[in-house]
């Protein structure tokens, strides 16, 4: 019974933001905006993370800072100064994804491991016995 939660809750947690950032990036807003900074971290392991935070504005001249939640190893493209692309929704412009940078990847790996461990608690419930054992 635990895959199943397990593998539903990881599953719904991947598809929801799997949907969340193709529809921002298919109906909000873009903005151009420059890397201004670097937000830090280390992982577990000593290794130091990092993400880009990124200044830009609003067709009206609101300002803006967005910074991804997911750190990443080395800072790659996105050096002090880059110019990069933000959708954003103009309802809430806080609310904003980084092009290049937005977790589209690690989304949809949280989503097939979710399905994967769903899919073993399926066909563990599908094969054992009512007493549990085989």
């Amino acid at each position: 019974m635990i895959p199943l939660i397990l593998g539903s809750f990881v599953l719904i947690i991947g598809v929801r933001n799997i949907g969340k950032t193709r529809k921002l990036r298919r109906t909000g807003a873009m903005a151009n905006g420059e890397v201004i900074r670097h937000s830090h971290s280390s992982s577990d392991s000593g290794q130091k993370l990092h993400s880009p935070i990124v200044a830009w504005q609003t067709p009206e001249g609101s300002e803006h800072e967005y910074c991804p939640s997911m750190h990443r190893s080395g800072k790659g493209r996105f050096k002090l100064g880059t110019r990069v692309v933000i959708y954003y929704d103009p309802a809430d412009p806080d609310r904003a994804i980084l092009k290049g940078y937005d977790g589209g990847f690690g989304y949809w790996l949280f989503a097939v491991f979710g399905a994967v461990v769903f899919g073993i608690g399926l066909f563990l419930l599908a094969t054992v016995p009512q007493g549990g054992s085989f």
